[in-house]
């Protein structure tokens, strides 16, 4: 049945019916007899008698509902492509942004292992179809390279909490950088050091990680504020509205970091 806000249409359909011409292909939506509408693709053709005479029309009617949804799912999709695609943009910007080194050879490294940790756990957003990245898998993922063969040099322990996609981007970022300075100047950069990375849900729903290193040489508060300090701050604190607060030990660095818990969007079907 013709829904009453489509009986124009129809009109002008039976003109050009009249006028001896065939309607190919028209969407449009039609009703069914329990009132419920679909989505359907008209083929009309006139009908004529012996003398040619137009004397009424032949009309199928093909449910696209299938199709319109498919149409409609790839736009959504084509959206959060888009979307996701700026947020990775975004991140990468703000990485060569940070980025200094006194070499051009050392700057490239640099860029190239920081957008190699973002390729890493962009590897997770596909296992869970974009819903974010594990906790416990992304700081295992990205500690792996630093194990080591003595056992224990790497404590990893907290609740099940998954990070959507921008936290966990950040959190990648920063875990990488706290690894990497831990192997330069930290516990890492010795065969004794070990680093001790737990987290936890706080009174008020956010998550507390700290990242404590020992077994190290000794550590003094840097002189001049480095790359894996702004990104923590800048990116953690503004983009994130989290907080950043280092503890520069002589036992080694302490390195706390609240987040704003934020819930998963669930994929689309």
């Amino acid at each position: 049945m013709i829904p009453p806000d489509h009986q124009k249409e129809e009109e002008r359909i039976i003109e050009r019916i009249r006028r001896g011409q065939r309607v190919e292909h028209y969407e449009t939506v039609r009703q069914r007899k329990h009132g419920s509408l679909i989505d359907v693709s008209l083929t009309i053709s006139p009908i004529r008698n012996a003398q040619r005479k137009i004397i009424g029309a032949s009309k199928i009617a093909r449910d696209i509902t299938e199709r319109k949804r498919s149409e409609a799912q790839i736009v959504n999709l084509a959206r959060e492509a888009e979307h996701r695609t700026k947020n990775i943009l975004a991140t990468v910007q703000a990485t060569v942004r940070l980025s200094h080194s006194s070499t051009a050879d050392d700057l490239k490294k640099l860029i190239e292992e920081r957008i190699n940790a973002l390729a890493k756990v962009h590897t997770l957003f596909v296992e869970s179809r974009w819903t974010g990245a594990e906790l416990h898998t992304l700081v295992s993922q990205e500690l792996l390279p630093y194990r080591g063969e003595r056992e224990g040099r790497l404590r990893i322990d907290g609740p099940a909490v998954i990070l959507e996609p921008n936290t966990a981007q950040t959190i990648a970022i920063s875990l990488h950088e706290l690894a990497t300075n831990a192997v330069k100047y930290g516990s890492l950069s010795t065969a004794d050091g070990d680093v001790e990375i737990v987290w936890s849900h706080k009174a008020d729903g956010r998550v507390s990680l700290r990242w404590t290193e020992s077994g190290g040489p000794p550590v003094a508060p840097p002189t001049h504020c480095g790359f894996g300090t702004r990104i923590l701050e800048k990116m953690i604190g503004g983009q994130l509205s989290g907080q950043v607060r280092f503890d520069w030990r002589d036992q080694g660095l302490i390195c706390e970091i609240v987040l704003p818990l934020q819930r998963p969007q669930r994929p689309a079907d």
